[in-house]
């Protein structure tokens, strides 16, 4: 699991056995659109 907020101790989000990752929202919705855990960067708006 890839979560944005800091709650994500074992069990609190389905299983006890499962690896749980803390990242940025865009790490987050990178990682929601390629289905893994991915770089935001190439999704970063480069004019901004």
């Amino acid at each position: 699991m890839i979560s944005t907020h800091s709650r994500n101790f074992p069990g609190r989000n389905g299983s006890t056995k499962a690896s749980m990752y803390l990242a940025s929202a865009l790490t987050v919705a990178a990682s929601a659109l390629e289905g893994a855990i991915a770089d935001p960067r190439p999704y970063a708006d480069k004019e901004a």
